[in-house]
């Protein structure tokens, strides 16, 4: 059972389909900035597993992909960098209008030795700096 749970949102003047194929494309995460990306299997139940230097190897498993719906969840069984144990996330693109959308990223997960709170806000830091990237990277298309 998870003490904490956290949505970021951000809009996006890109239509929906654009911004769901670069978050659709579970093992590439060369728009952010990340160094090293091992993908391993396809589909609901591979992993991306994201090297990083001074870290243990964070293992990202994909849980569930909804094309239609442009929805993900992911959990990160292995090398978590944030205080919390049983990491859940869910990512969803909305459509706004035919040039705009909303990306919802949310997780829920059990803070370890910080407050649900601080959990809360490493985790919402690090959803708003990826969507950051990931508004550079469609700009840059």
């Amino acid at each position: 059972m998870s003490d904490m749970q956290v949505e970021v949102t951000r809009d996006y003047a890109f239509a929906a389909e654009t911004v769901w194929g670069v978050l659709a494309d579970f093992g590439d995460l060369s728009w952010a900035d990340n160094p090293s990306t091992e993908v391993i299997g396809s589909g609901p139940g591979m992993i991306r597993r994201i090297r990083m230097p001074g870290l243990a190897p964070i293992d990202e498993v994909l849980d569930a992909i909804d094309h239609p719906a442009r929805e993900l969840s992911y959990s990160i069984p292995r090398g978590l960098p944030m205080p919390v144990r049983d990491y859940a996330a869910h990512i969803r693109v909305e459509s706004l209008a035919p040039d705009a959308c909303r990306v919802r990223w949310s997780a829920t997960a059990t803070p370890i030795g910080v407050s649900a709170e601080d959990a809360g806000k490493i985790i919402e830091g690090a959803y708003g700096q990826m969507l950051v990237w990931l508004e550079e990277r469609l700009q840059q298309s």
